[in-house]
């Protein structure tokens, strides 16, 4: 029998690197791992080692969902006062949490790796020795970027000059091939020595506290995933530190199949609804979510099913309420889904929080975050909350959007998920669910589907395919927005269990360019 088994990511590269890792043996986990240091040199803009995530595991011997929190933490000499207002370009280390990807990966290995952790990150490093071609979206990234990047002595490991007249060209990061390697010796070898001197050398060179005490501190975090059943499915997402997971739970238990049945898809009654919705989470997520570590609340409140249900039959379809939001940032993301012939699959997210995050180079190949600018600031910027549960404080890690998510039927896992771009990944997934789960239509259709995204400001934006329902949306009260162009992206692998074996379905999102791969031999990608 052939061995079957799928990937998809936001990059190619990504893809190749994870195949190759199956073909060899390896499980979902450990594709992954190869696939998103891959994925993220490709990707430099959205996530890499400087970077944190958050990742599910599905284990097909145990019908178990794990859940990894490697989230970026605050160093302990944070001051709140570094966090009033934007920082300058000279200080934005202050914004520089301690990286949590190599952690994360390290813990994911020892869960339910099979293939040697050297020879994972071996794979990466030769992947990228051979050099990689710039895609479409990190081009984009980078002429969006051209004035900070010129400045920069070694912004072409990035990728190359001459970003727009580039793509499809090859660029090369030899200090992160070396750093790849530094690591395959242990996951230590982040948190201690050289690698984590020059984190922190390049991290203070901005006004940061970190500190290597902070780096050797560091550990990934197990967590229980949130969880509902929607249907016939139990779907499963990423629990805080991230407020994605509830989000998307919230929404779907206030639009459950029956509810669904009653509004028409992609009309303006039911954007109305899930604006109305989602408005209300985002108010309730400030006051309730926050770092588990430090803050004890009852979050699995915001999506009770109860509390769900009387949501929406409050909700007026001629009137548009607007609670008082918190600023809740947006971000960008790179995220993977890997099925292995086993039944493993692992979707994975992960950041940097902004394009760049810091846009701090150090000079081991890779950027590093600025994932303490998603604690809570005051509706102006200008001072940063010192109650509630996601304030700067030391080592804390801050509340994010990350929503790597798998749902399950009859103890296996039927579809493996995640998004990218922050709120718009939420709202994205959102609306893919209920599509996918809720009406049956295809994941290739769902993704597809034109979106309506709900900002942090309460306002409507419309994907073109939306941009009709104008009329009806303001006659409810509706603040409607065209859609700017947007690099928000859901990725997924719908899975079918038949008795003669599996049937995998990956889907990349063209918003944001990607690729897929199905199969052992002969093995194609996609983008």
């Amino acid at each position: 029998m052939v061995e079957v088994y799928a990937v998809a990511a936001e990059n190619s590269h990504a893809v190749e690197v994870a195949r190759a890792v199956l073909g060899e043996g390896g499980s979902a986990a450990d594709a992954t791992i190869a696939g998103i240091l891959v994925g993220c040199a490709a990707h430099a803009s959205s996530c890499g080692l400087g970077g944190g995530g958050a990742a599910l595991l599905f284990d097909a011997s145990s019908s178990r969902i794990r859940a990894l929190d490697f989230r970026e933490t605050a160093p302990v000499g944070l001051k709140r006062a570094d966090h009033i207002g934007p920082p300058e370009s000279t200080k934005r280390g202050v914004a520089v949490g301690v990286p949590g990807l190599a952690a994360g990966l390290h813990a994911l290995h020892a869960l339910a790796g099979r293939l040697e952790w050297r020879r994972l990150l071996e794979i990466a490093a030769l992947k990228l020795e051979s050099g990689l071609e710039l895609s479409p979206y990190m081009a984009q990234a980078l002429v969006w970027n051209q004035a900070w990047l010129t400045g920069e002595a070694d912004h072409l490991v990035l990728g190359p000059a001459n970003a727009s007249d580039s793509v499809g060209k090859k660029f090369f990061n030899a200090p992160l091939v070396a750093t790849l390697r530094t690591l395959g010796e242990g996951e230590r070898g982040f948190y201690e020595g050289p690698i984590a001197d020059e984190v922190v050398r390049a991290a203070r060179a901005y006004g940061s506290r970190l500190s290597l005490a902070d780096l050797k501190a560091y550990a990934a975090v197990e967590r229980d995933p949130v969880a509902i059943g929607y249907g016939e499915f139990n779907v499963a997402s990423m629990p805080p530190t991230s407020a994605g997971g509830v989000t998307m739970l919230a929404m779907l238990n206030m639009l459950p199949p029956s509810q669904l049945a009653s509004l028409e898809p992609g009309s303006g009654a039911f954007l109305h609804v899930l604006a109305e919705g989602l408005r209300a989470t985002y108010a309730e997520r400030a006051t309730t979510i926050g770092d588990p570590g430090f803050t004890k609340s009852d979050f699995t409140s915001l999506f009770d099913a109860k509390r769900m249900a009387e949501r929406r039959a409050a909700i007026d379809l001629k009137k548009t309420k607007m609670p008082r939001l918190p600023s809740v940032s947006e971000s960008g993301t790179f995220s993977i889904v890997v099925a292995d012939s086993a039944g493993n699959v692992v979707s994975l997210s992960a950041s940097l929080t902004s394009m760049f995050g810091s846009k701090i180079i150090t000079k081991r190949g890779f950027v590093l975050n600025d994932a303490l600018s998603e604690f809570s600031m005051d509706d102006y910027g200008q001072r940063a909350f010192n109650r509630g549960p996601n304030f700067p404080r030391g080592r804390a890690r801050p509340v994010s959007n990350l929503v790597p998510t798998i749902v399950t039927k009859d103890g296996r896992a039927v579809l493996g998920v995640s998004a990218s771009g922050g709120l718009r990944g939420i709202t994205g997934l959102t609306q893919v669910l209920l599509a996918h789960l809720g009406r049956a239509e295809s994941l290739s259709e769902a993704v597809a589907n034109p979106r309506v995204h709900v900002n942090a400001g309460g306002a409507l934006r419309l994907e073109e395919g939306l941009m009709e329902l104008l009329p009806d949306l303001t006659s409810r009260g509706e603040t409607v927005e065209r859609s700017p162009i947007s690099f928000s992206a859901v990725t997924g692998i719908a899975i079918s269990r038949r008795e003669a074996g599996s049937t995998f379905t990956p889907v990349f999102d063209t918003r944001k360019g990607g690729a897929v791969s199905v199969e052992k031999a002969p093995a194609n990608v996609t983008e």
